[in-house]
This record gives C-alpha cells, structure tokens and sequence, in this order.
C-alpha cells in the first residue's frame, strides 16, 4: 500500500511540473551564457584560473598597482581604456554571438611590466585575440580561444 501511495504522488508531481513548458516557458532552451551582452563597466582584475588544471594565480595585491579595465560598448563594439601596474593602456573590441569577442587593437605605454600584470595585456585579432565571456553579478570571466588561463574580474565601479 506505501508503495502505491508513493507512486501516486511521485506521479502527481511529475503531472503538475510537465506541464510548466506549455506556460511560455521554453524548458528545453540552454541558459543564456551571460546575464548581459555587453562588458561594459570598470573590472579590476581578481585573478587568472587556469582551465586546464584550476590553478590560480591572485592579484598580488600592492596598493594602487592593480589591473583595472573599463569596457564601453554598445552590445556590438567596444572600447578599452585602463590601467596595469605601470602602464596606461586603450584598446578596441567586438561582440559576437553566444558570448563570444574578438580584440581587434590593445596597446599602451610601454614601460615594463612585472610577470603578473603583463600577463593581462590582451592579445589582439593578430596574436589570438578571440574568445568567449561571462558576466555574472559583480564578476567578468574572459577566456582567450589560444590561452588556457582565463582572466577573472571584479565589478570595480
């Protein structure tokens, strides 16, 4: 008898939850791949993650030193101006479909870069510049099609 009764509700729910789709609910769509399309806003950069093995690598943390980025964009093209430990920086950018981006231009003065910010020097279209991001809340993740760390930001402003 318990287990009748235990089929009948695990049948009930299952006919109470199947039919949610048909309330102009698409539940076989994927989720979007970020909340936004766009990357607008001022990242400071928290840390790079490799992929690969998950290891990552923080922001040192010296006061005033941190890479921090400011995208402007609408939904379709971009534009980077910002800062690493020592060097101004300005660069250009395009969005595409499910996520994706390509750095069409990134450069800046050229004073040299200690190891952990030079990493952050965005490749262009010429040296792999394309690949895919995530916004989340107060969290940017850009990963590089070639790169096998991605770059992880915090909202700044």
């Amino acid at each position: 008898m318990k287990r009748i009764a235990y089929l009948f509700v695990c049948l009930v729910f299952l006919g109470l939850t199947a039919f949610e789709c048909g309330n102009g609910k698409d539940c076989c769509a994927m989720p979007p791949c970020s909340e936004v399309a766009s990357l607008a806003g001022t990242w400071r950069l928290d840390y790079f993650q490799n992929t690969t093995t998950g290891a990552i690598d923080k922001d040192p943390g010296i006061s005033g030193k941190s890479v921090v980025l400011t995208f402007s964009d609408d939904q379709k093209n971009g534009t980077i101006a910002g800062h690493t430990f020592v060097n101004t920086v300005t660069g250009a950018y395009t969005l595409g479909p499910n996520c994706t981006f390509k750095i069409s231009s990134f450069g800046g003065s050229k004073v040299g870069e200690p190891e952990w910010s030079g990493k952050a020097w965005l490749p262009s279209d010429s040296t792999g510049g394309k690949g895919s991001y995530h916004v989340q809340s107060d969290k940017l993740i850009l990963k590089f099609d070639r790169n096998p760390e991605q770059l992880v930001f915090k909202k700044d402003k």
